[in-house]
């Protein structure tokens, strides 16, 4: 990998093969998405790849997939089938107030709000949050956590707090968020969200540290 981001930055052009998408959003600057020889889309990696999760969920035609290009030139993209939908996506402090800049270790809690078109078994809600790049940090969702959704007739609201503590380095962060039934969102999709919202962790007084996330850390030193 090393050795073809020095052919990259020497100028030579690359023709990348891949389902990696970490290694995608790592080394390239334009990515096709190609199914049986025809170009699907071409763009941006994190903008295809985005695609690429809505089309797998979707199942369905890539018309269906709704992209607009946000004030900050990221790309939002939006697809499901909508027996249930995200209503909204907001970001909140420790303190209970609408934020989009956090301090590194600093608490912070994502609201999600969903409406249900009709009645649907109870529907599993998650979350992803994403470095600059597009590439996952962490993810995570009601099934996996064990928490179970009350049931709801059609025209009920949930709103589901995901409380975090942000141990993440300095930088843009995206957060996308999921509606489905079972564990992933591959087993039926009513909303997928991605870029549902940004925001920003700047340092604080922790001791520097380099990397995506600033772990717990201990050291004991003993003599000899």
């Amino acid at each position: 990998m090393g050795r073809i981001r020095e052919m990259r930055d020497a100028g030579t052009t690359i023709l990348f093969v891949t389902h990696d998408p970490s290694a995608v959003k790592s080394i390239c600057d334009r990515v096709l998405l190609l199914d049986h020889g025809r170009v699907l889309h071409d763009g941006t990696p994190s903008t295809v790849y985005d695609f690429y999760n809505a089309l797998i969920a979707q199942k369905e035609s890539a018309a269906d997939i709704k992209q607009l290009t946000e004030v900050d030139g990221g790309v939002s993209t939006r697809a499901g089938s909508g027996e249930a939908v995200i209503e909204g996506v907001e970001i909140f402090d420790s303190a209970g107030e609408p934020a989009k800049l956090f301090v590194v270790g600093a608490q912070g809690r994502i609201e999600i709000r969903v409406r249900l078109n009709q009645r649907v078994d109870p529907p599993t809600i998650g979350l992803a949050i994403r470095d600059r790049l597009g590439n996952d940090v962490f993810g995570s969702n009601t099934h996996h956590l064990g928490v179970t959704m009350p049931a709801a007739e059609a025209g009920g609201v949930y709103t589901v707090s995901f409380e975090l503590d942000w141990m993440l380095g300095p930088g843009s962060y995206s957060v996308s968020v999921a509606l489905h039934s079972g564990a992933v969102h591959l087993d039926e999709s009513y909303d997928w969200w991605d870029r549902a919202l940004v925001f920003q962790i700047v340092a604080g007084e922790e001791p520097p540290f380099t990397g995506l996330v600033n772990l717990p850390v201990r050291v004991r030193v003993r003599g000899a």
